[in-house]
């Protein structure tokens, strides 16, 4: 036989779960875990954007002190050109090393930069559909007639909408629109602007560019006698301006 007690707690579980407050303490719980994990993703999102931020700065001062030490070595080989062959042949030689370092070091800012930035755009992600979570909680507490607390349903209606900052061509037709309307008179501005040249990239070419121009001099200050490298003839340089003859008394 079935115990008279046990059927009535098991009716009275019954009656529990469909109670009202039953109800709203489940639909709280759902919304609070989904409240606590959008401010988690939030603060993945500030950290990430902080710390791409900081690759970013640090990648234009690093950049500064290279460009400014490179234009040391500028001045000191061409103060040094002709005279003494072992310093010419010294800071070429340092300021081919220079650039190739320059050019791994904006590299290296530039991975740890699209590293955060792929972290903002997968916590943006993360951000979006916890929003609709939230939006589909809300209409099924309307639903249900599922009365929560005041903390929580304002927890719920907090950003409704999320701005994608890392989202690509995003504001794509809005730039172009506004570029062009601000400076129809210039198609080769407005052409470089819109072809979004990245500014943590150039660093990469300029130490690139600078190293194969220190491999040109670097090559130009010894000689192997199994290779005849010269400068080519048609090469002049800045002529110097002979001074005017002195004109002789008659």
């Amino acid at each position: 036989m079935t115990d008279k007690s046990e059927i009535s707690k098991s009716e009275f579980k019954k009656k529990d779960l469909n109670s009202p407050e039953f109800r709203k303490r489940i639909a709280e719980q759902a919304c609070r875990t989904a409240i606590d994990d959008l401010a988690a993703w939030k603060s993945i999102y500030s950290l990430s954007i902080d710390l791409r931020n900081f690759e970013i700065s640090q990648l234009v001062q690093r950049n500064n002190f290279f460009m400014i030490f490179q234009g040391v070595l500028f001045a000191g080989i061409c103060q040094s050109a002709g005279q003494l062959p072992i310093v010419s042949f010294v800071i070429c030689l340092v300021g081919l090393l220079v650039s190739l370092f320059q050019a791994g070091m904006a590299a290296g800012a530039k991975y740890w930069q699209e590293h955060w930035e792929i972290n903002c755009r997968k916590s943006e992600e993360s951000m979006v559909e916890l929003l609709k979570r939230h939006r589909v909680y809300r209409y099924l507490n309307d639903k249900f007639d599922v009365k929560l607390s005041p903390e929580v349903d304002q927890q719920l209606l907090r950003r409704k909408v999320l701005i994608h900052l890392f989202l690509d061509n995003s504001n794509k037709d809005e730039i172009k629109k506004s570029i062009w309307k601000g400076r129809p008179w210039a198609p080769v501005a407005n052409f470089m602007i819109l072809a979004r040249f990245s500014s943590s990239r150039l660093p990469i070419y300029v130490g690139l560019v600078l190293a194969l121009g220190w491999g040109i001099l670097f090559v130009s200050t010894f000689r192997v006698e199994a290779l005849d490298w010269h400068v080519p003839e048609n090469i002049s340089g800045f002529k110097q301006r002979q001074a005017p003859e002195p004109v002789l008394p008659k």
